[in-house]
Parts: C-alpha cells; sequence; structure tokens
C-alpha cells in the first residue's frame, strides 16, 4: 500500500462538478478580502449559474496572489504530513507554503509543535536544513535559543537587561491538528482561535473509504518536489478533473472505468471516484483520492 500526499501548487478546467466546487469556495475566500478594485467576478458569486473558468488575469496578477495569500493561505487548515515522520523527541521537519514558512517539532511528551520559522531576535531562520533532530532550537545569527515547545532558553547578553521577558519572547507559534488518522494540519491564522477543523473538514478522517487502510502501519518513504513557473492553482486544475485520464494516463483505463469517474464535494474537500474493475478488486487493489481546499491532494491505495 502507498500514500501520496501533495501539498500541490494549483489553474481551472474542471469537469463542471469539480470547477462549480473550486470556484464556489475560491469566490467565498476571496470575497472577505477585497483590495479596493474587487477582483471576484459577477459570475462567480452566482453559484447557480453554469461552470465556467476561473478569469486568465487570476493565474498572472501579483495582487490577485497576496489576496490569496491572505485571505486562504493565512487563514486555512493546509495538510502538510504525516506523524510518522517524527519518530522521536527533536524530530523536525521545514516547510513553506506560499511564501509563508514554518517548521514542526515533535516534543518530549510526543506533541507535534509548530512555529514560524524566524528567531525572535533579529527575524534570521531557526531551520536552514529540511528536516533534522535538536534538542534545543538554535539560531545561528546571535544566538538565541529555544526549547521543544518554542519557549525562549538562552538569550545571550540579555539575562540582566531591564524590562526583558523571556517568557514573551519564545518562538511565534501556529496552530497544528493531528487528525485521527495521524495527518498533521496546520493553520497560520494568527488569531487564538482559527476557523473550526471539523466544520470545514468534517469528519474527514472517520470517512469510510478510509478503513481497511491502517495508517500507522505505514512507513514513511521519501518526498518528490516539483518547481515551475505557474500560479499554484494549476495543478489543482489537473487533479480535480479526469478529461485528461484517457490521454495522458492511458494506463488508468486498465485499473478503472473512468467513464464512471466523479466528484463530490462535501465543504472543503472533493472526493473523487472511479469504479475499479472487478479483476483489480480481486487482486486487492484499492484507490481512494482527496482533494482538500485549497492545496492539498491525496491519494492512498
Amino acid at each position: 500500500m502507498s500514500i501520496s500526499i501533495s501539498p500541490s501548487f494549483i489553474h481551472y478546467l474542471f469537469s463542471a462538478a469539480g470547477l462549480a466546487a473550486l470556484v464556489s469556495l475560491l469566490a467565498r475566500y476571496l470575497s472577505q478580502f477585497r483590495p479596493h478594485k474587487d477582483p471576484v467576478p459577477a459570475f462567480l458569486k452566482d453559484t447557480t449559474s453554469t461552470a465556467r473558468a476561473l478569469p486568465a488575469s487570476w493565474y498572472r496578477s501579483p495582487e490577485v496572489y497576496e489576496l490569496e495569500r491572505r485571505a486562504i493561505f493565512a487563514k486555512k487548515w493546509i495538510l502538510t504530513t504525516h506523524k510518522l515522520r517524527f519518530t522521536e523527541p527533536g524530530s523536525w521537519v521545514k516547510f513553506e507554503q506560499a511564501g509563508f514558512q514554518f517548521f514542526l517539532v515533535r516534543n518530549k511528551q510526543g506533541q507535534i509543535n509548530g512555529f514560524h520559522n524566524i528567531c525572535r531576535h533579529r527575524a534570521f531562520p531557526i531551520m536552514t536544513e529540511d528536516k533534522g533532530k535538536s534538542s534545543i532550537l538554535s539560531c545561528k545569527y546571535h544566538g538565541w535559543s529555544y526549547g521543544l515547545n518554542g519557549q525562549l532558553a538562552k538569550a545571550p547578553g540579555y539575562d540582566d537587561m531591564k524590562g526583558f521577558d523571556k517568557t514573551k519572547n519564545g518562538l511565534l507559534p501556529i496552530h497544528v491538528h493531528v487528525d485521527a488518522k495521524g495527518f498533521i494540519w496546520v493553520n497560520l491564522d494568527a488569531s487564538k482561535t482559527p476557523e473550526d477543523f471539523s466544520t470545514e473538514f468534517n469528519n474527514i478522517d472517520q470517512m469510510a473509504r478510509h478503513e481497511g487502510f491502517n495508517f500507522e502501519d505505514y512507513h514513511f518513504d521519501h518526498t518528490w518536489g516539483m518547481s515551475g513557473d505557474y500560479n499554484w492553482k494549476t495543478l489543482a486544475d489537473n487533479y480535480n478533473e479526469c478529461y485528461h485520464c484517457k490521454t495522458a494516463h492511458p494506463d488508468a483505463a486498465d485499473v478503472a472505468d473512468l467513464s464512471a469517474y466523479r466528484v463530490d464535494t462535501k465543504g472543503g474537500n472533493i472526493e473523487h471516484f472511479a469504479n475499479t474493475k472487478p479483476e483489480m478488486e480481486e487482486r486487492g487493489l484499492r484507490i481512494v483520492s482527496n482533494y482538500y481546499f485549497p492545496n492539498a491532494c491525496m491519494t492512498v491505495s
């Protein structure tokens, strides 16, 4: 069995159902953070109209991208990885989403904590590698160091400084949620109470489609990255339509009936369904695919 988690970087030419779902999600969040010129076209606000593609400018406009960063990536729960990557106290992994850099670290009690990847002194990065294991989280600029819970442990030259309070100068935390299946989600909202996870992704870690998969029995294998000069929405377009499958993935027809391919939207989750061919089911093949707004897709087999 295998899991493929893609914190994707996402265009819009879906099947009608997939397109309508994503357009509706984008319109809902962008409308909350409008610049002086409203970037949300009228047809996107009318969710009863025929599904259409997003304006081409949304894939090229720096202003729209900055709006997306504030309205979506700084507010939404984002799937990052699985707790299996954090095998020991001090295990940490660095991430970057839409220009926001942060890291996750396991403390001595087994809890996963998340922090913005900046020192409180001069905003120098705490983590400069992609992953590692540390008993102390140290800044290599001025020597400030922090515990695994983010508390400031040492600030050279500041111990006797009048008015300096170590307890108020710890790392800047981010919200972390570990779901029932062990997948780790983060929310970069600066407020103490971000949007409710269960409201946006109601019981996704309890879905019947995942029954039979023992995620605790998996072993983390590797990560694979791809970079390119394209807007973050491009891969979401690709993942959420199977119009391209017969041409780009001709072997897919050997394992599934693509004519029966469909999607089902539930909150921020788009479930993908295709009828696995009987002979493949007899061989034990099961494929479960989901897209989690804004930028993660997961395929389990």
